[in-house]
């Protein structure tokens, strides 16, 4: 997977405008930012960089950032 520095950028960027709320409302609100292209980074390109980092995170990341990728795939 071809992954820019600049595209990571992005998705932290995305996820500090939202600290402070709830997990649920969290995932949420960067899936809606994600689908719509406010994000700054396509969804396949989300779901990407969200699976090539789940084998070195703690099960509990994991279990968060897949309740991500199902948002993502819902349509």
């Amino acid at each position: 997977m071809n992954t820019g520095n600049q595209d990571m950028r992005k998705l932290l960027q995305m996820v500090q405008s939202i600290q402070g709320k709830s997990e649920d409302e969290l995932i949420r609100e960067v899936a809606a930012m994600i689908k719509s292209g406010k994000g700054g980074i396509t969804r396949e390109k989300a779901m990407g960089m969200i699976k090539a980092v789940m084998p070195v995170l703690e099960p509990q990341q994991r279990k968060k950032l897949e309740r991500l990728l199902r948002e993502l795939q819902s349509r």
